[in-house]
């Protein structure tokens, strides 16, 4: 995908005095979705959809075949559902690794580890290998511990292992302090995909393909919304006292990756063994020939919807996880608003922008008043 279609994000920051004040989010990323399909037969919108973006490129193409099933009302077999699922999650751990081992260590002024990267990526088109592999380096690099062993741990557990030092993400997790997180979001959290009620769905449905625009700036239930680990994963005893004792910001979003790819390896191989539950994709039949696809990714929930006419696509809009996460009154506008002034506040919301992990190229920009 070019520049020229990936588009980018510019975060200014206005400083005056000892005072933040203001916040601007401008997003270039142009709405190509409907000029891009518009004419075409679903099979050729899927694979197109799966080589413009260089990011998530497999659940693009899956939310796309998916949304045009679901327009047509078809339902796809189960070993080609049970196919798309593990290539989801197998993208999804990768991402999420790459996001913990590269760019993480590289804004900390930290080696990344491509090694362990390239031996991951190199096993992605086999699941069962891939699982065992992901198993191996979260043992052995990230985790310093069996995956099992570090889920389980409760109550100070954490603190206890993040202070250890064991490993680079220990290290990572240390270096966070002990303190209130950086960049404090209270933005209401997009529900995870298995938790969509139909109602809200299909009215956020037919308002994408009513107002194009909404597409570029989504709301959920009237508010801008967060979507991505940490809203899947809030539940969860580690992240819910992290977030009871800090917020829900920088850190809280990273410790959710974390949990989700530590719990990746024992739900690949339980989707190799039956096709596992329908938790990272989901469609919606809307009647008229319209139908919506839901795709979880690493960055957050990704929302396709399609119209056909006479076997080809008329409508079609797509709802990707950075126009809520960068959604100008949203949850990165919410945390920014929050930083200290005094020290750092360049190199703090670069951290927490990266924590939210925009799809394209973006820049921060401090202007002093």
């Amino acid at each position: 995908m070019s520049a020229s279609l990936e588009g980018r994000i510019d975060i200014r920051l206005t400083r005056q005095g000892t005072a933040l004040a203001g916040v601007e989010i401008c997003s270039s990323r142009p709405l190509l979705a409907q000029k891009l399909m518009a004419g075409r037969g679903p099979d050729e919108a899927a694979d197109l959809a799966g080589l413009i973006f260089s990011l998530c490129g497999k659940a693009q193409r899956v939310a796309a075949q998916t949304a045009c099933e679901a327009a047509r009302d078809m339902e796809p077999a189960p070993d080609v559902r049970q196919r798309r699922e593990l290539e989801v999650r197998v993208e999804l751990a990768q991402e999420h690794a790459w996001r913990l081992l590269l760019n993480w260590p590289e804004q900390a002024g930290r080696a990344p580890d491509m090694p362990s990267l390239f031996k991951l990526r190199q096993v992605a088109a086999e699941p069962a290998r891939f699982a065992d592999a992901l198993e191996t380096l979260l043992q052995t690099v990230m985790l310093g511990e069996a995956p099992a062993a570090w889920l389980g741990r409760e109550g100070d557990g954490f603190d206890t292992w993040r202070q250890s030092g064991a490993t680079l993400v220990a290290e990572l997790f240390a270096g966070l302090g002990d303190g209130p997180d950086t960049g404090v979001s209270h933005c209401t959290l997009l529900p995870a995909l298995a938790d969509l009620d139909d109602a809200s769905v299909r009215a956020l449905a037919r308002q994408a393909l009513d107002e194009p625009s909404f597409c570029a700036a989504p709301i959920w239930q009237g508010e801008p919304a967060e979507t991505g680990a940490v809203a899947r994963k809030v539940d969860h005893s580690l992240l819910a006292a992290w977030i009871a004792g800090r917020g829900r910001g920088a850190g809280a979003r990273q410790l959710a990756r974390l949990l989700e790819l530590a719990e990746l390896p024992q739900h690949l191989r339980a989707g190799l063994e039956s096709g596992g539950r329908a938790e990272v994709i989901r469609a919606w039949p809307l009647g008229d020939n319209a139908g919506m696809a839901g795709v979880e990714t690493s960055r957050g929930l990704l929302l396709h919807v399609a119209r056909l006419k006479d076997g080809k696509i008329a409508d079609y809009r797509i709802v990707a996880p950075t126009e809520w996460n960068f959604h100008p009154a949203g949850p990165l506008a919410q945390a920014l608003s929050g930083l200290r002034t005094d020290v750092g506040l360049e190199a703090a919301a670069r951290l927490v922008s990266q924590s939210l992990d925009p799809c394209v190229a973006y820049g921060v920009e401090l202007l002093e008043q």
